[in-house]
């Protein structure tokens, strides 16, 4: 899978050990990378690529394991797939660049930036996931005792057994039923979406499945992503879609994590009505913010005040022994 544009070069960068990393890119200028989230690939910026495209190189490459990438070898960890992303650079001959990411790409350039800080620029993450801890760790340690993404197919499972708390670990069955599952993950996840954007969301999931080779969700969740944000410096724009799942209680606010970083500048953009496929849904609104974030990281506004406050109150699902009441408003006698 990659995007339907017709105005991108494609190719593949050959970043060592006999890998090859798919990527597309598209304009000229100062050199923007774009990491998209699991299970999906570079198409989930199909829309932004033109309009970023005005004013950087844009590159959009496909994770190892995933879209048109090879499997990443076996016994891979998250901070492989890190360097993965510094070798796709020095394939390309680029030194330093501004991010984008979303999901698992902006816990890439969380990493990115605490160990190569002199290889990024800007950093414009999109649902930056710090997991619940207990959560973190429980779903990576089941992930590992059932076998990652190779469970499904090498196990003895009733038939449509669906392994993990995620359906991409999913029983492959005759009458193609587990197709459906896949499919109906992501109309749960994307009701608002169009068909097409969600179709192609299945198939990235069963593509990335078919592949093999270390799951990028697996190692993802051992990684300590508090501890890492304690080294990231650069400038960072946190871009929180109003009906993303990066909320309370699965995952901590995306203010505390950027509360966590070393970064002078830090600051927020929330795209109202963008859930997972935002940067589908919403190109406009994501493309606008970043380039007036990278244009001008210090003067750069973005989201404040009551309204990031609010933003930051709302759960993914209600948990009502936190349920908390007050009255914003002015009164003549209020003080």
């Amino acid at each position: 899978m990659a995007t339907n544009l017709r105005c991108v070069k494609r190719g593949y960068a050959d970043i060592g050990d006999g890998l090859q990393m798919y990527y597309e890119t598209m304009g000229e200028g100062y050199p923007l990378i774009l990491l998209h989230q699991s299970w999906w690939n570079s198409f989930e910026f199909e829309k932004v690529i033109p309009l970023l495209a005005k004013k950087y190189t844009v590159y959009a490459p496909d994770t190892l394991g995933f879209g048109f990438s090879q499997a990443a070898p076996e016994g891979w960890e998250f901070t492989d797939f890190t360097d993965s992303v510094i070798h796709f650079m020095d394939a390309m001959g680029i030194k330093k660049a501004h991010f984008c990411g979303q999901h698992t790409g902006a816990l890439l350039m969380a990493d990115l930036d605490a160990r190569y800080a002199d290889r990024c620029d800007g950093m414009c993450y999109g649902g930056l996931p710090i997991y619940d801890e207990e959560l973190r760790k429980k779903k990576n340690a089941l992930r590992r005792m059932i076998g990652t993404n190779q469970a499904p197919y090498i196990k003895a499972l009733q038939p449509g057994d669906v392994i993990g708390n995620e359906s991409g670990l999913l029983q492959r069955k005759e009458d193609g039923s587990h197709m459906i599952e896949y499919w109906m993950e992501q109309m749960r996840e994307n009701p608002d979406s169009k068909l097409e954007y969600v179709q192609r969301a299945a198939m990235a999931n069963m593509l990335h499945y078919d592949k093999g080779g270390a799951d990028a969700i697996t190692v993802l969740l051992a990684f300590d992503l508090k501890r890492a944000l304690k080294f990231c410096t650069r400038p960072s724009l946190q871009l929180i879609g109003s009906r993303d799942c990066v909320k309370k209680p699965l995952f901590e606010t995306i203010e505390s994590a950027s509360n966590l970083m070393k970064s002078e500048i830090k600051r927020f953009k929330v795209i109202y009505g963008a859930g997972i496929m935002g940067w589908l849904d919403y190109p406009m609104e994501y493309a606008e913010a970043v380039l007036e974030f990278l244009a001008d990281p210090e003067g750069y506004e973005g989201t404040t005040g009551r309204e990031l406050e609010l933003a930051m109150r709302e759960y993914l699902i209600p948990v009502f022994d936190e349920i908390t009441f007050d009255d914003p408003n002015t009164y003549p006698d209020s003080e």
